[in-house]
Order: structure tokens, then C-alpha cells, then sequence
């Protein structure tokens, strides 16, 4: 089949991508890197960021509970409850700057807290939004479905990181960290729209199949779902934090603005944009394991920039950071859309629930164990320095180090990956 006869995208296919915009522009601000540098403002330590970096994926763990439940809710009605409820504790993020009357250690502690509120809810809700996709999209065109539903997710990230970039220009103060939360609450509200033009798209014997409960042993001998989750498993120990400390690193170490931090940071979605660009067009047809090598590699150059960079062999130019900034959003939109589908393609209609909550909750706990466990590490490094010619060993070289190695073993371990399900399964 050619990409010229190739199918239509399913019905409700723009709603979809619309609602990725839209949310995408909410979370990048209210998880992303304008939160984090607020609360870098009010005095968090690492491992502080390492927690608020951690809650997303930790709170994943609620997925089990919403496995049991959807196919008597449905999941337009769980993901409508969770991101609706949700949008008031992003409202209440926003206004947190300009709050009277509250110091800096409450202001900090409140917002840990809207935070937490926030992924309690996110993390329940979440668990109906990839088996939604996966009975909506057919499996013949999910490469390109998923390459182009992930360019409105990155436009979005983008057009949040370019904005907030403009209004924090200047001197940094709580009206300005307002106006920027404000954007990721009105995006919210924005995104509830979208959610409710998506179809159902699944037959009630589907749902029934899809809620079949599975033992997790059972789970576990599904040998394209076992080799999958300790991929992931590892990937997500790699990634979890990275974003958050290579944030704090420019802004500890290398004393960047948080305007010229924001910019730089939204150079990472130019180069995801191009990512799926390439990716896109040729996914259903490869498969995903060769994207997925492709994009570790690109992802361990980026790293090991990040490690020459703290080491000081090589310059802190604005113009360094961008190309590591440009890699890893290049590698991150690669392997993003590849993972998808390969976790699609992984999980048997019967129990799929479950399957996928098993997988969002494991790989949810690495990610959301791993900023903290990294956190507590740079803390306990704290000013170590010490030069070897001109390479200095600090805890920053430890931690990019550290992930550089992971790295390297989960690219071992993506080659031995199952392409879909086998015949047998």
C-alpha cells in the first residue's frame, strides 16, 4: 500500500489532536519547566524538584483503580471527570503568585500540594486515555495517527514555552509567574471542549473484553508485553528528572535567565516537530524498532553534550545549549511515537485494561522514583568540584554520567523488543 491509497484517519481524529494542543500548552507550563522555576524562586531544593517531577508518573498507580471501572463508565466520561476536576487546582496554581498574605515557604508547600491534587486526578483519568485511542485508531494507521496527534502536542509545548519566554523577559516577579500559570489554567479550560467531540469508538463486547480481568503472573509470560515493560522500565529510570535538572543546571550552575532558559527550552519541540516530520511518513511501514534505535542513539549524543557541557569542555553558549536542546527533542519525538506504537501493539484486546495499567502504573513508578532518587543524589553531591585537566568532576557530570550508561543498556535491550504481538500469542 502506498501513502497516496493509504486509509482515512478515524472520525474525530481533530478533536482528538486539538485536545493534545490545547492540553499540551496547560501541562508543559503547570509540569514543566515555568513551574519548576517558580518553584525554584520560592526555594525548593533538588530533591524538591525531583518530587514535583516525580507526582505525574507516580500517581499513575490510580490506573488500577480505573481499569475495574470503564467498562461500566466509558472513557470519555472518566477522562471528562478527571481533567474537568482537575482544572480547578490548575486554576488555583495560577493565582498562587499574587496570593497575599502568605510567605515563601507556604507559597511553596501550597503548590506541592495543588500539585499533588492535580495528579491524583490526572493519574486516575489517564487510565481510560490509551485504551481510548487504542480502540479508536486502527491498528493499520497508528504510526501516522500517533506522529501527527504528537506535532499538536509539541506545537503546543512550543507555543507555551515561546509565550512564557516573552512574559518572563526582564525581571522575573509573581505577576509575571501568574500570567504564565494563567495561560496553562485557560488552556485547560480550552481542552475540555475538545474532549467532549471525541467518539466513544469502541462496541460494547470490546469494552467487555477490554475489562476481562488478567492475572499480573499471566501478564508477565505475555512475552511482547514483559520485554517491553523492562525496556520501559529502564527508559523511564534514564528520562525521569531530566527535564527538571537540566533546568536547574542552567539556572544554579550556569546562572541563565529564566526567559532565555524558557526559549531555549522550546527549541527542543522545533526538533521534535522535525522528528515526526521524518518519523511519520515511514512508521507503519518499518515498525517501530528501527525509529526506536535511531532515537537513543541521537538521545545518548545528547547526553553526553549535557555531560561535556557541566564538565566544562564545552562552552556555556546559548548557542550549545539550543543544539543539545534541538537533539533531545529531535530523539524524544522519535522515540515517543515509536514506544506508542510498539505499546499498542503489545497489549491483546482481551484484559487490555488491564495490561495497560499494569504498564502506565510500573513504568509511572520509575518515573516518578527516579527524579527523587536522582534529586536526593545531587543534594548529597552538593558542591563537589574537582578538576582533572579540564574536566570537572561535579555533580552534574555524576548525574549525566549516570543516565549516559542507562542509556546505553536500554538501546541493548530495544533490539531485542517484539514488533507486535506474535501469531502464537
Amino acid at each position: 500500500m502506498t501513502r497516496s491509497t493509504a486509509p482515512a484517519l478515524p472520525a474525530g481524529s481533530g478533536s482528538i489532536n486539538s485536545f493534545s494542543f490545547f492540553n499540551a500548552v496547560s501541562f508543559q507550563i503547570v509540569l514543566g519547566a515555568p513551574v519548576v522555576l517558580y518553584a525554584k524562586s520560592l526555594g525548593a531544593s533538588s530533591f524538591l524538584l525531583g518530587v514535583i517531577a516525580g507526582l505525574t508518573p507516580l500517581l499513575n498507580i490510580l490506573q488500577f483503580a480505573a481499569a475495574r471501572l470503564l467498562h461500566r463508565t466509558g472513557y470519555r466520561k472518566v477522562v471528562l471527570a478527571g481533567w474537568g476536576t482537575r482544572t480547578i487546582f490548575t486554576c488555583c496554581i495560577a493565582v498562587l503568585p499574587v496570593l497575599p498574605g502568605l510567605g515563601v515557604a507556604q507559597k511553596l508547600w501550597i503548590l506541592i500540594g495543588s500539585l499533588f491534587a492535580f495528579n491524583l486526578l490526572r493519574g486516575f483519568a489517564s487510565g481510560a486515555w490509551l485504551p481510548w485511542l487504542t480502540a479508536i485508531v486502527p491498528e493499520n494507521v497508528r504510526g501516522r495517527f500517533l506522529s501527527r496527534d504528537q506535532a499538536f502536542m509539541h506545537m503546543g509545548c512550543l507555543f507555551a514555552l515561546v509565550v512564557s519566554s516573552a512574559i518572563m523577559t526582564g525581571q522575573p516577579d509573581p505577576a509575571r509567574y501568574a500570567a504564565v500559570l494563567g495561560i496553562g489554567a485557560l488552556a485547560a479550560l480550552v481542552s475540555l471542549w475538545f474532549i467532549r467531540r471525541i467518539p466513544e469508538g469502541h462496541s460494547a463486547e470490546e469494552m467487555r473484553r477490554s475489562a476481562v480481568p488478567v492475572p499480573w503472573v499471566a501478564m508477565m509470560k505475555h512475552s511482547p508485553f514483559a520485554r517491553l515493560l523492562v525496556f520501559s522500565l529502564l527508559y523511564s529510570t534514564v528520562i525521569g528528572g531530566l527535564g527538571v535538572f537540566t533546568v536547574e543546571f542552567l539556572a544554579v550552575k550556569e546562572k541563565f535567565g529564566e526567559n532565555t532558559i524558557l526559549f531555549l527550552g522550546a527549541l527542543a519541540f522545533v526538533g521534535a516537530l522535525g522528528g515526526l516530520a521524518v518519523t511519520g511518513p515511514w512508521l507503519d511501514e518499518t515498525g517501530s524498532k528501527p525509529w526506536l534505535a535511531r532515537a537513543l542513539l541521537l538521545f545518548e549524543v545528547s547526553v553526553a553534550g549535557w555531560l561535556l557541557l557541566a564538565g566544562g569542555l564545552l562552552p556555556a553558549w546559548s548557542s550549545v545549549v539550543a543544539v543539545l536542546n534541538l537533539l533531545g527533542g529531535l530523539a524524544g519525538a522519535m522515540f515517543g511515537v515509536a514506544s506508542t506504537r510498539i505499546v499498542m501493539g503489545s497489549v491483546p484486546v482481551m484484559g487490555r485494561n488491564h495490561f495497560f495499567a499494569l504498564y502506565a502504573v510500573l513504568t509511572g513508578l520509575a518515573l516518578g522514583a527516579s527524579p527523587m532518587a536522582w534529586g536526593a543524589m545531587l543534594d548529597f553531591l552538593g558542591p563537589l568540584d574537582v578538576a582533572f585537566g579540564g574536566f570537572h568532576l561535579n555533580r552534574y557530570t555524576v548525574y549525566f554520567s549516570a543516565i549516559l550508561a542507562l542509556a546505553l543498556w536500554v538501546r541493548w535491550l530495544a533490539a531485542r523488543l517484539h514488533e507486535g504481538v506474535p501469531p502464537e500469542a
